[in-house]
């Protein structure tokens, strides 16, 4: 499916199969992404490939933990990584239905019911986070991104 079948996908106001939302959320999410500096890009790109991994290694709490510290800063300009993490952060929240700054508590108080489907559908929503991430940011792994990063 191209970019553009995808955004000719029937609008929200209209039936849609969870898997359709998802792809449409990921799709403007990561397009957003896309008109962001370079840096940002390539660290989102990467983490768009690792995090699903991060959440089956380590846990949905454990992972939106992490990617939290990540996000936290106080300085006037955030860098790059931050920028990304933040961004992966309202990102989750939105698929999620919850807000990004009560996020973490929120899944974190979950009923064992809730946080096993809220891991669900962070997992079976990421597929297309990182498809267009090769497709839209032109990162194709996470080791990629790193190595953008690092200047090598």
């Amino acid at each position: 499916m191209t970019v553009n079948e995808a955004r000719e996908m029937p609008t929200p106001t209209r039936a849609m199969t969870r898997q359709q939302r998802d792809l449409v959320r990921a799709l403007d999410h990561v397009t957003a992404v896309s008109r962001k500096d370079e840096g940002v890009r390539k660290i989102y790109g990467g983490l768009c490939h690792s995090f699903p991994v991060l959440v089956r290694t380590c846990g949905l709490c454990q992972a939106l933990a992490f990617v939290e510290a990540k996000a936290t800063s106080r300085d006037q300009n955030p860098n790059e990584r931050v920028q990304a993490y933040r961004a992966l952060r309202e990102h989750v929240a939105e698929l999620l239905g919850k807000t990004a700054s009560t996020l973490l508590e929120t899944v974190r108080d979950d009923t064992m019911t809730d946080y096993m489907r809220h891991t669900r559908t962070v997992l079976g929503a990421w597929i297309y986070y990182k498809r267009f991430a090769v497709s839209i940011l032109k990162v194709e792994s996470a080791q990629e991104a790193q190595d953008a990063e690092d200047g090598r």
